[in-house]
């Protein structure tokens, strides 16, 4: 019996040498399976008429360039992958063989990656349409419900280094004593030496370190307006602290994460359709400012594809008033609860509204967070009468009518209701921080022990005596009535079964691009650039999505044909 020889070296030997291994014994096409999902985007993405993007090359001149549909596919699939950058991109091209076999052996550079992404933001919306297009026909999208939101993805900027008005005005008077200092020094040379510029330099064009100074300062005056805005609205908004302006990215704004604390965010948008969850409007705004979006979105949607959109699943963060007045106005169902505090179980609710609410359900009833007192939930409107009901079943008529601006700049209308009958009510505590503020002059004097106070009243008290006490008062803007009958439309079932579709619908697109394509962080600043990054990611996540509904199609025609061999 032979025995077996002991190896030199303990350690495995490799099959092959690497001088005769051959990697692709035949042909790239045989390394990629029939049911790979390279295979899926290449064929979806041949379907696309390109033509636009034709249009953008000379044809004639210049070296052949690589057709962009090939750039698009690696981009896209790249996505997919959970690859994002240009780098990384060049490195799957020389070594994963998808990728190879997408671009045919093709080698790209990263800079020219990049710069296609950039630039083709705009055309990309073309290919995004064609894709939703799409899916309509075969069956796996319908517009006519979408859902929107809204979600927070991190800019490119530190949140430690920002600008203040007070720091941009001193940072202004140091820029300004520097360019005085500037000039008065190239005023002095050149009365010194009339040659100083040189011959190669227009003699009525500034040294550069003069113009680089000017040119700082018109952007520092830009970001000193920018935040001076944004203080104007905190104030209206009765938000403490000065505004914030991140230096790196200004485009960006201070806002609070999801995963909690504040830096620098967008605020990308996603409306997705409800039938197979295709995004079909992507955007990035500046700020919180999400809620203004509902009619312009809607608008587009219709005008982009044809379709009349005749549901809006939302939540409570679009249902505002104005909004709700749009929605009426263009026969669309806007349907998400209302912002506002609890109304469920209300004892304020009853059949005779000129009872007062009883003694053992006051604690039930509605109170606002901020100022402790009845919150406006506690008084009810009675319609016919064109008043409210306070919770001691006295009336709110309607004094006068108001005309005042929103803090978006836009006139709002209101009605206002008082009360003429606070006078010695028992629930006045509870209602109004000034328990005293609807009685007469004189009841009003005695409740102050002030002398100055009681000297004021009496002062004023002839031409006060005719005016009835005012009481607790209430405002109605113009969108009061919308508010209204959107609580009675979200009691019903119908608006119940149909609003449980939002989060999953809604959410999914946000959980898709930030985990599954890594997209927590944009890569790029500005604007313009966060916006073409947003568009890719919508885009990506649609070709998943039909790549999964074709994958699905073919493996049940596959399963029935099995089924008939058999």
């Amino acid at each position: 019996m032979s025995q077996r020889q002991r190896k030199a070296s303990y350690w495995q030997d490799a099959p092959t040498p690497r001088g005769q291994l051959v990697l692709i014994p035949t042909a790239l096409e045989e390394l990629i399976p029939q049911e790979h999902p390279v295979r899926l985007v290449d064929e979806i993405l041949d379907k696309m008429d390109w033509t636009p993007w034709e249009a953008a090359y000379h044809g004639t001149f210049g070296q052949p360039p690589i057709h962009p549909s090939v750039m698009a596919k690696i981009l896209l699939f790249a996505m997919i992958r959970r690859i994002r950058s240009s780098r990384s991109i060049e490195y799957e091209l020389k070594h994963s063989i998808d990728f190879m076999w997408l671009t045919s052996g093709r080698r790209i550079d990263h800079s020219t990656i990049s710069d296609f992404r950039r630039k083709n933001a705009t055309a990309l919306k073309d290919i995004f349409q064609q894709m939703i297009k799409l899916a309509i026909n075969l069956g796996i999208a319908n517009l006519s419900e979408i859902c929107i939101d809204g979600t927070r993805v991190l800019g490119d900027a530190n949140k430690y280094k920002t600008w203040t008005a007070a720091r941009l005005a001193k940072a202004l008077e140091q820029l300004d004593s520097q360019l005085e200092e500037a000039l008065a020094v190239l005023e002095t040379n050149d009365a010194v030496d009339e040659d100083l510029i040189g011959q190669d330099v227009s003699a009525d064009r500034l040294p550069a370190a003069v113009a680089d100074l000017q040119s700082r300062r018109e952007q520092l005056a830009e970001h000193m307006k920018t935040v001076q805005d944004m203080d104007e609205v905190r104030k209206k908004n009765g938000t403490k602290g000065p505004a914030q302006l991140p230096k790196t990215d200004p485009d960006s704004r201070i806002l609070p994460n999801k995963e909690g604390g504040y830096a620098p965010n967008y605020t990308p948008m996603a409306t997705t359709e409800t039938l197979g969850g295709l995004i079909v409007s992507a955007d990035v705004l500046i700020g919180n400012v999400e809620h203004d979006q509902f009619s312009s979105i809607v608008d587009c949607i219709a005008e982009d594809f044809g379709i009349d959109v005749e549901r809006v699943l939302a939540d409570s963060a679009y249902t505002t008033g104005q909004n709700l007045s749009d929605a009426e106005d263009k026969e669309v169902d806007l349907t998400g609860p209302i912002a506002e505090t609890n109304r469920e179980n209300n004892p304020a609710q009853r059949n005779d509204l000129t009872q007062p609410v009883p003694e053992d359900q006051l604690g039930q009833l509605p109170m606002n967070p901020q100022t402790k007192r009845f919150d406006k939930a506690a008084f009810i409107y009675d319609e016919e009468l064109d008043c409210y009901f306070c919770p001691a079943g006295k009336v709110l008529s309607h004094r006068t009518t108001e005309n005042t601006t929103h803090s978006n700049g836009s006139p709002v209308q209101s009605k206002v209701y008082t009360c003429h009958e606070c006078e010695d009510c028992p629930l006045a505590a509870l209602c109004r921080k000034n328990v005293h503020a609807s009685e007469s002059p004189s009841k009003a004097s005695e409740a102050t022990s002030d002398p100055s106070a009681k000297a004021a009243t009496a002062a004023g008290e002839n031409n006060r005596r005719s005016r009835p006490p005012r009481g607790r008062e209430l405002k109605d803007d113009q969108h009061e009535g919308a508010r209204r009958r959107q609580r009675e439309k979200m009691k019903t079932s119908a608006a119940k079964e149909a609003y449980s579709r939002r989060q999953h619908i809604g959410e999914t697109p946000f959980a898709v691009i930030k985990v599954m394509f890594d997209l927590r962080r944009f890569l790029l600043r500005g604007s313009d650039g966060v916006n073409q990054e947003w568009k890719w990611a919508a885009t990506a996540f649609n070709l998943k999505k039909i790549m999964s509904h074709l994958a699905e199609l073919r493996a049940e025609s596959t399963s029935a044909t099995s089924e008939v061999a058999v």
